[in-house]
């Protein structure tokens, strides 16, 4: 979509407001009918990207609904999405995965005339005592899922990503304190050792207050990647949800509507 504004059509100081929401309304149409309104480049290919979460709705306390969405493409453009309703309300680690991937791939594979070669997992909404029942059950419901279509050689990566941290970082400049630039990475001094690994990311940058970084923690980690392979690409996804540049990992705000 391109718009063409002149600024002598609207009234003094209104201009730039209108011509701003006629941009944003025309980019979400282009994006809703398949348009690519920007891409990333990244060095990996053949690489599917899924973000998981679930939603409670807490007025009602019916039951909770989880939302999944996959990349199909190289370029982060095309979505495959699924949601799916928790067997209790509450409830926030699902165990029936296994039948939602094996249909993400095989529509991947549809798509792609071949299976992915790595299989990235971003999972939001987990809390730090969840970890173990996360492997037990949405970690082994894919594997198993991938053994299904034997793709025991397919390498995989599992991270947990946790938003609502109350971790604040600060970075010197002479006599004074600021917020660290977008896309810093901390990876050691107050990480933990009980995982895989894990860091933080700093992903946007805040004109006002403290800026929150978001945690990872990896779970799962085969692959031939290196860790920070996978930061730089968590920091480049954060740039690809069409609706605005945010802090979250593109996935997690797609998978966010889904469940809408």
């Amino acid at each position: 979509a391109v718009v063409s504004t002149q600024s002598g059509h609207y009234g003094r100081g209104n201009s730039n407001g209108l011509a701003s929401k006629i941009t944003k309304i025309l980019m979400q149409i282009d994006a809703k009918a398949g348009g690519h309104l920007w891409k990333i480049n990244l060095p990996v290919k053949n690489v599917m990207f899924v973000g998981i979460d679930t939603y409670h709705d807490s007025l009602s306390r019916r039951r909770s609904v989880g939302g999944f969405v996959a990349s199909m493409n190289d370029i982060q453009t095309r979505y495959y999405s699924r949601a799916f309703w928790h067997d209790n309300a509450g409830e926030e680690v699902f165990s029936g995965l296994q039948p939602i991937m094996k249909d993400t791939l095989l529509e991947y594979y549809e798509l792609n005339q071949q299976f992915p070669a790595r299989i990235i997992i971003f999972r939001d909404g987990v809390g730090y005592g969840q970890m173990q029942a996360v492997r037990e059950l949405e970690i082994e419901s894919i594997k198993r899922a991938m053994l299904e279509l034997q793709l025991q050689k397919t390498e995989f990566v599992f991270t947990v990503v946790a938003k609502r941290i109350n971790t604040r970082f600060f970075e010197k400049f002479g006599t004074n304190y600021k917020n660290p630039f977008h896309g810093t990475i901390v990876s050691n001094g107050i990480t933990k050792n009980d995982q895989a690994f894990d860091f933080y990311l700093v992903s946007q940058s805040v004109s006002q207050g403290t800026v929150s970084p978001t945690h990872y923690t990896v779970l799962e980690w085969n692959t031939t990647l290196k860790p920070e392979h996978l930061q730089q690409i968590a920091f480049k996804l954060c740039h690809m949800y069409f609706n605005w540049t945010v802090s979250r990992n593109k996935l997690q705000r797609y998978f966010h509507l889904n469940q809408n």
